[in-house]
């Protein structure tokens, strides 16, 4: 089992979080020696109040931020968790991926999803209906990209002819890993990732997420065969990641958090393929996230190390 730190999020409309360099760098650098594999942002970039009402947070840029964070770290790798591929250009996005995969010695890892926020789309100008053909497109695109060849495309808003791009990834080609619990987000996984991210996703916001529902680990466990079905369809015999996120045993910032109950369900994710857990940092002040991250690093990581 690998481990993923994420950036605190920002709820209630505050700017709250590791907005500053120096407190986002102390993080990640504590995140790097408690042995978390890697540390992750999500993205919002102009989320409906609605939402946010009802219990959505704000998030900084996540290629910035994710940029700040290899400055500061050697060996932790950087994960958007997750980018909207339909917002952007893929060629704008392959360039910026590529960039900071070099930058950072060939860390990162591209998460990425087809979203769910209506009001996001259209402040974004960009149409909600076609965000699955826009989301297909671009994975193509910048898989084309990242080779330096020439690349020809016409895609759904832009016709490219004799176009490339340097620099090239370090890494052979950006592992890109799929968010989503759909039957559409895992034929994707198996066509065209190296990574799913199946997401918890509570009854109560099964409608607004189109997503099904995962609330226990037999319900992650059931979405399992028909991913397995495809990955034998595509012939994919390569190593998959999974990442999955871990509540029980409470918060590691919590001093009723419990240890033990925590690495049981951990051991039980791993037994049905999840090799990846998430765990998002703590809202509360700098001391307590940092406190958290080093007693995790502690108590659970060192575990499975």
């Amino acid at each position: 089992m690998k481990f993923s730190l994420g950036v605190p999020l920002m709820h209630h409309g505050e700017e709250t979080g590791f907005l500053g360099g120096e407190d986002l760098a102390e993080l990640a650098q504590a995140a790097e020696r408690a042995g978390f594999d890697s540390f992750y942002v999500t993205e919002h970039p102009i989320p409906g109040n609605k939402w946010l009402s009802f219990g959505g947070h704000h998030a900084p840029d996540p290629f910035v931020t994710l940029a700040w964070v290899a400055a500061v770290t050697t060996k932790l790798r950087i994960l958007t968790n997750l980018t909207v591929l339909p917002y952007r250009n893929p060629f704008l996005l392959a360039k910026t991926v590529a960039t900071l995969d070099r930058l950072s010695n060939g860390r990162m890892i591209l998460g990425v999803g087809t979203g769910y926020l209506k009001p996001e789309y259209f402040a974004m100008g960009v149409d909600f209906e076609e965000r699955n053909e826009l989301f297909d497109e671009s994975i193509d695109v910048m898989r084309a990209t990242w080779t330096g060849d020439a690349v020809n495309y016409e895609g759904k808003h832009f016709n490219a002819r004799e176009v490339s791009a340097l620099p090239r990834p370090a890494q052979e080609t950006v592992p890109i890993w799929i968010g989503g619990n759909s039957k559409l987000s895992r034929r994707r996984v198996a066509q065209k990732a190296q990574g799913w991210m199946p997401m918890p996703n509570p009854a109560a916001n099964a409608k607004s997420t189109r997503s099904p529902v995962v609330e226990t680990l037999d319900d992650l466990a059931a979405l399992m065969p028909y991913l397995n079905e495809h990955l034998a369809a595509e012939g994919r015999t390569d190593p998959l990641d999974i990442m999955f996120m871990c509540f029980d045993g409470g918060a590691p910032e919590d001093n009723a958090f419990n240890v033990q109950q925590h690495l049981d369900a951990l051991r039980a994710q791993e037994a049905i393929g999840v090799n990846f857990s998430a765990l998002n940092g703590a809202e509360g002040s700098k001391e307590q996230a940092l406190e958290a991250v080093a007693r995790y690093g502690e108590e659970v990581i060192a575990t499975f190390s």
